[in-house]
């Protein structure tokens, strides 16, 4: 068995750092895994992506449990329960009325009875002489294209410049006929019945702002996201709700419409959708769902079990209790007025991101559901259409200098970035700054956008240098990662290295600008242009936007092992330790091990996993393959050297060597070499024999032998990597062990036809057989 893949964690060091003092002043902190959240949630589009157990695992590593933990922002309502559930008294400013209500509901969650007592209640009111109900589905009505009877479509396809809808879903209940087809004329008429000028559209603007305010032009904007048929279902709920008949149950009515709100607009794009859309503008093609039937699907997005934590409003500090969120319904700023002077020690946050959209949307759905005062505190988001990074940056340093005289010396800040991008990351760093923070530790999950930051209160202005001296130092900071790395990296990777050691020198807080530029533009700019110098770095893969591709050093030296090539070997050491592991307990130990930037993205670790393991459980949990233990494939490698060498010998080749083993001529020039390997550690391999290559040798090809079930990693290890991908391509470089113990097998195989059978079965072919003849 080869070094560094025997069981156990003793052997981890083997593929860890290199004996070396990095460059860079921050202090890399492990990642913190959770699980995906499964299945819809209220608002998901818009909310922060926090993953399951994320806060948990921060509480115990930042070691903040019992304590006072205040969330400045209240962006996630996953966080103040999750904290709350480890013994934290959270004290969680929100000051958008949609996001509080998702807390309270997180918190105090509706149950199923209540949820569907709601809907029913709802369904049974009065309208035009009839249910409710049918009324609502007969908007959506068309004709099933199998046997002629009316049902109401899941939803419609709107084209934006034809403005008609041009597809449709449904599923009949008469005949069992479930089809996306193209709409007909009827579908067609039948949609523009409901203009854009009738009395319902002219009702949701007024509940908004009425004629003369100065922001009825920006609820029109608002409005017009909706399809005029939305409008007027939306319009005829929203008249329901005062009914007596919903009674107690007016609430869940409320949250089964928000859910409809956020479902009928025309931010859902077709074919798969903006995922999380930022501007309020509508898609090319956009999806209309049926007002009613999202009411419907909304009763499995609220209802839950009971959280176990308590919600209280902020009363003053008597409020505060370990195991209990208090809710202060403001911004930040206000709450800090309230509290004693260095009473916040710890800060834990998602820090949120600009969107437009969602806070535009806020103050429209509040002033629909609670009136036109609730949309007060996020009214201002009408007006703004656009958000740079540069405005966010300065409202996070102001909300942060506000909060400065309830903040304790010795305060510290955890910050959760579920969606870091570089500019958005870029932002946030500066914004800190600003406001006398140094940025203490980094982790960043590159191609997911996943990051966390700690930051500690220095206070002042932070340190000056001119642009060149930044630039230097990004160039530096960019080179130590990819050092780290050992192979070709993001855009996204390459930024945070870069603007983390900026911030945690506080040099952006003083940063400058130019007469056409923000200080964040200035430096955006001069960064991409420290990797545009070919120098330093190659821009590897298509584009030649600088985001696009991977980059990588034009003269590495005292590079580490590829990252690919260290996870690979860390997760057969963890597997062939324990053979059964939790799934999200081997990313956890992955992390721990490989913090900071050298965090591997999760497409990676679950490449590797599939290659040595099989999943149980939903995939929960995965066990190591038993011809993946390491006895089997010891034994495996005895045999493979041992035909290798008796093919060698039948071929009329001088044999020598185990490792590689080596076919020569009897004029002893190597022709052939085979490295043996259990693994798919290509890149290492092709390191080596970039490095052992003999000039003037150019007979001799170097051939790596691994298991026929290390194709699909490799195949992934060469997407993540250009010069993997491109020395692959320029020669033979990898055979299976199936096809060694084909061509031995092989009695018409003679060193004329030698070269075209080896190559017979590359990486990704199946199972190929060999020629007859």
């Amino acid at each position: 068995m080869e070094a560094g893949l025997r069981p156990g964690r003793a052997n981890f060091e083997l593929f860890l750092l290199p004996d070396r003092v990095p460059y860079t002043r921050t202090v890399e902190i492990p990642y913190l895994p959770g699980k995906p959240v499964v299945g819809p949630n209220p608002l998901a589009r818009f909310l922060p992506p926090l993953e399951e157990s994320t806060v948990a695992q921060a509480i115990e590593h930042f070691e903040m449990g019992g304590q006072l933990v205040l969330d400045p922002f209240g962006a996630s309502p996953r966080l103040a329960l999750e904290a709350a559930q480890q013994g934290c008294s959270v004290l969680v400013a929100v000051n958008n009325p949609i996001t509080r209500h998702v807390l309270r509901h997180t918190l105090d969650p509706f149950t199923l009875d209540e949820l569907q007592s709601a809907l029913s209640r709802l369904a049974a009111l009065a309208k035009d002489g009839g249910r409710l109900e049918p009324f609502l589905l007969d908007l959506y009505q068309t004709v099933c294209s199998r046997c002629g009877q009316r049902v109401s479509a899941e939803y419609f396809v709107w084209d934006r410049e034809e403005n008609v809808p041009v597809l449709k879903f449904y599923a009949c209940p008469h005949c069992n006929h479930t089809i996306e087809e193209p709409t007909n004329s009827e579908d067609r008429r039948r949609s523009l019945e409901y203009g854009a000028k009738g009395l319902q559209h002219a009702t949701a603007l007024e509940q908004l702002a009425p004629r003369g305010s100065p922001d009825r032009v920006h609820a029109e904007a608002a409005v017009s996201v909706y399809p005029g048929r939305a409008v007027y279902a939306i319009m005829t709920l929203l008249n329901k709700l005062q009914q007596p008949e919903l009674g107690e149950r007016i609430e869940a009515a409320r949250a089964l419409l928000l859910v409809s709100l956020d479902q009928t607009n025309a931010l859902w794009g077709y074919p798969e959708g903006r995922i999380r859309p930022l501007q309020l503008s509508a898609s090319p093609r956009y999806v209309e769902s049926n007002a009613w039937k999202a009411m419907e699907q909304a009763v499995g997005q609220w209802s839950g079990i009971e959280s176990g934590v308590e919600l209280v409003e902020w009363a003053g500090e008597a409020s505060l209790r370990p195991g209990v969120v208090t809710l202060f319904e403001g911004p930040v700023r206000e709450l800090a007025k309230g509290l004693s002077g260095g009473r916040v020690e710890r800060i834990l946050t998602v820090i949120p991101r600009p969107n437009q959209a969602y806070w535009t949307l806020s103050a429209l759905w509040a002033a629909w559901l609670w009136g036109r005062e609730a949309a007060g505190p996020v009214r201002a988001a009408l007006r703004r259409r656009r958000y740079d990074w540069a405005w966010h940056a300065d409202a996070l340093r102001t909300t942060l200098r506000a909060m400065r005289p309830a903040l304790s010396d010795g305060v510290r800040v955890v910050g959760l970035m579920p969606d870091a991008e570089p500019g958005f990351l870029a932002a946030a760093l500066a914004g800190f700054d600003g406001a006398g923070f140094r940025l203490t530790g980094r982790a960043l999950r590159p191609g997911e956008g996943q990051a966390i930051l700690t930051w500690e209160w220095e206070g002042g202005t932070g340190e000056l240098a001119s642009l060149v001296q930044l630039a230097q130092m990004m160039k530096q900071a960019a080179q130590e990662a990819l050092t780290l790395r050992g192979e070709p990296s993001s855009y996204e990777l390459a930024h945070q290295a870069a603007w983390s050691e900026l911030a945690s020198r506080r040099l952006l807080a003083r940063a400058q600008g130019s007469e056409s530029r923000t200080p964040l533009g200035t430096l955006a700019e001069e960064f991409d242009q420290v990797l545009a110098d070919r120098a330093v770095f190659e821009h590897l893969g298509k584009g030649a936007e600088p985001e696009t591709g991977r980059y990588w050093l034009t003269e590495p030296t005292e590079v580490s092992l590829p990252l690919a090539d260290r996870v690979e070997g860390l997760v057969l050491g963890i597997l062939r330790e324990q053979e059964r592991i939790p799934a999200v307990e081997l990313d956890r130990r992955l992390c721990e091990v490989l913090p900071g930037l050298l965090t591997p993205d999760r497409r990676l670790v679950m490449a590797v996993l599939r290659s040595y393991a099989f999943p149980e459980s939903g995939g929960a949990f995965w066990n190591l393959r038993s011809e993946d233990r390491g006895e089997a494939r010891q034994a495996d490698r005895t045999e493979i050297l041992g035909l290798l060498a008796g093919l060698g010998n039948r071929l009329g080749f001088e044999v020598g060597g185990t490792d590689p083993i080596r076919w020569a001529d009897r004029a002893d020039e190597p022709q052939f070499s085979f490295w043996v390997d259990e693994t798919a550690r290509l890149s290492t391999a092709m390191r080596r024999q970039l490095e052992q290559s003999e000039p003037g040798r150019s007979s001799m090809i170097e051939l790596v032998v691994i298991p026929g079930g290390r194709a699909a990693l490799v195949a992934e290890k060469s997407r993540r990597d250009p010069l993997l991908q491109a020395w692959q391509e320029s020669a033979p470089r990898v055979i299976k062990f199936r096809h060694v113990r084909r061509l031995a097998e092989d009695t018409t195989l003679d060193r004329q036809n030698l070269l075209d059978r080896l190559v017979l079965d590359p990486p990704g072919h199946e199972d190929p057989q060999l020629p007859l003849l």
